[in-house]
């Protein structure tokens, strides 16, 4: 019997995202990396070539769902078909995994942000956000950069974290990857550029849909850990935008939690687009907010691991005493 078949089958998963997520942050610390970006270049691409101005509303959606399914379908048979010639199971769900899961040096990109705006370089500052946003960050105050780095780290934290986790725990590391190559057709194609409005809605419902839940579980962890302090406002204002298919309810949930304002008028390809503000009555965010921001978040994550774990606990008792 060797080391993997003595380990109880419920706890594969869990051992094995716990290897991916220590040997991607250490190898990010080291050399950093995008696995991602010649597919995003290939999407922008895409679009480019079959997204014409000229072409109508329903024709650029028709062209958006074609671009998904062209996209999507043939990597995704390649993958499911490679599995099954790949002797070791657990290596490849782990490779999987790997080029699944975002980015786990936020933090340290935030770090280096904050830094730059302490010593009056907003420049750099912009220059160091502006990779990680889709937005245009050259007219932005310092305000606006921890408001945009806020947002950045709530939303991908969600959608390329906590999302991809779940879906691996749930199902395996292929519906992980699935859920990531479309979210980078989302990024590549996002509807905030006008150019996308309609071409990039396929690939926008089909994430919003798929983060939904997850979604919905942080923001529920989030409200546990708020016990007791603001939990029944957060829950009150909240709750308006709990069913809406967006992450509106995640944005809001940290803005009255930061006490910030959040979202608003932001510039998209030189075009300013007007978004929902959350929690107008805050006060505009400052820098120590990012580290609020990422310090609450980290406390979350140690509330869900700490959720994961009993629940793995629970389940490996019930199994053993039903073998017995």
């Amino acid at each position: 019997m060797n080391f993997i078949s003595a380990i109880p089958e419920q706890l594969h998963s869990i051992i094995l995202l716990v290897l991916v997520l220590l040997s991607k942050y250490l190898l990010q610390s080291v050399a950093p990396h995008n696995p991602w970006r010649f597919f995003s270049f290939f999407c922008q691409q895409l679009a480019l070539k079959v997204n014409k101005a000229e072409n109508g509303e329903q024709q650029q959606q028709i062209s958006g769902f074609v671009a998904v399914i062209v996209t999507f379908s043939p990597l995704w048979i390649i993958l499911w078909l490679f599995g099954d010639f790949v002797e070791v199971a657990w290596l490849w769900q782990g490779f999987l995994l790997y080029m699944a899961l975002g980015t786990l040096s936020i933090k340290r990109d935030l770090t280096q942000i904050i830094k730059a705006i302490s010593a009056s370089n907003n420049y750099r500052a912009k220059q160091l956000l502006q990779p990680l946003v889709l937005r245009d960050t050259k007219q932005l105050s310092p305000m606006g950069i921890a408001k945009a780095s806020i947002e950045m780290l709530v939303l991908k934290h969600l959608q390329q974290t906590i999302t991809t986790i779940l879906l691996f725990i749930c199902f395996d590391a292929l519906v992980a990857i699935s859920f990531r190559m479309l979210l980078e057709m989302h990024y590549a194609w996002n509807q905030k550029r006008s150019a996308m409005r309609f071409f990039g809605q396929f690939a926008n419902l089909l994430v919003q849909l798929t983060a939904w839940l997850p979604a919905r579980l942080f923001l529920l962890s989030g409200l546990v850990l708020s016990f007791g302090q603001q939990s029944t406002l957060l829950w009150r204002l909240s709750m308006p935008h709990f069913f809406s298919l967006n992450n509106g309810v995640l944005l809001q949930f940290f803005a009255i939690a930061l006490n910030i304002k959040l979202c608003g008028v932001a510039i998209y390809d030189g075009n300013k687009l007007r978004r929902t503000e959350y929690n107008p009555t805050g006060r505009p965010p400052e820098l120590q907010d990012i580290v609020r921001g990422y310090q609450f978040i980290d406390r979350i994550n140690f509330f869900a691991v700490i959720i994961l774990t009993a629940c793995c606990a629970l389940w490996w008792a019930i199994s053993n005493q039903t073998t017995l």
